[in-house]
């Protein structure tokens, strides 16, 4: 059955609202980009390919025949399609820490801030590096557009030249407990900002590169978000 575009983009944004999911969070969780994913919705792009089709079932917590089936090549699924995801459909046995609060740096916070451990997909250790992710549990509503309260926020140690602008990064300030913003750098400063669904309540907050290479404030980029591990 042939779809158009209009009409894959139209269900696919029809089955995100139902979920109560934001475009961040979904394209997040499919490892796709913000842009893209609304670009689909909004018949801007054509109808993905098989592999990018089952990344939108995974953000959109369904399984890959819903999305197949909106498609319309329910019946010509590969069988090799999940070894092309770079977010593994099979579950890991390694697992990583997941800290309450991070105040200590990176990669390892106080011992008694441990509140578990999160299995990490292979793709992640495989790119990473076990030692190089972190599993933080976000506390706040300051960020609840993209990463709801109480979610598992992933983060990887990268260099400071790997961050892009809008990136999600797990900031220490002061020597306070690890926040979560989005990171922008310019020649001149640093900004922070919230994604907030209560904007009201969270403001954007910048330092100038001056002040933060003399430690007023310190502040510690711990790592870049990779993955979220939420219950919907």
């Amino acid at each position: 059955m042939k779809v158009s575009n209009q009409e894959f983009g139209y269900k696919i944004r029809e089955l995100r609202q139902q979920k109560g999911f934001s475009i961040s969070q979904t394209a997040l969780q499919a490892g796709v980009s913000q842009p893209y994913l609304s670009q689909v919705e909004n018949a801007r792009r054509s109808i993905p390919k098989p592999s990018t089709l089952e990344k939108i079932a995974h953000g959109l917590r369904v399984d890959k025949s819903v999305i197949f089936k909106m498609a319309g090549i329910v019946d010509n699924i590969p069988d090799n399609i999940s070894n092309q995801l770079p977010i593994s459909s099979t579950p890991s046995t390694v697992s990583i820490p997941i800290y309450g609060r991070i105040s200590a740096g990176y990669p390892e916070g106080a011992k008694e801030d441990i509140e578990g451990n999160v299995k990490i997909d292979d793709e992640l250790i495989e790119r990473y590096g076990k030692n190089n992710l972190i599993g933080l549990r976000v506390n706040g509503e300051s960020m609840n557009k993209v990463i709801p309260n109480g979610a598992v926020a992933i983060l990887a140690k990268v260099d400071t030249c790997e961050i892009t602008n809008g990136d999600i990064c797990g900031v220490i300030i002061d020597g306070e407990s690890a926040t979560l913003k989005h990171v922008y750098q310019y020649p001149d400063r640093i900004r922070f900002e919230p994604d907030s669904w209560l904007a009201e309540q969270y403001k954007p907050f910048e330092y100038s590169c001056e002040d933060i290479d003399n430690g007023q404030p310190p502040v510690q980029i711990i790592g870049k978000l990779v993955q979220m591990q939420a219950n919907f």
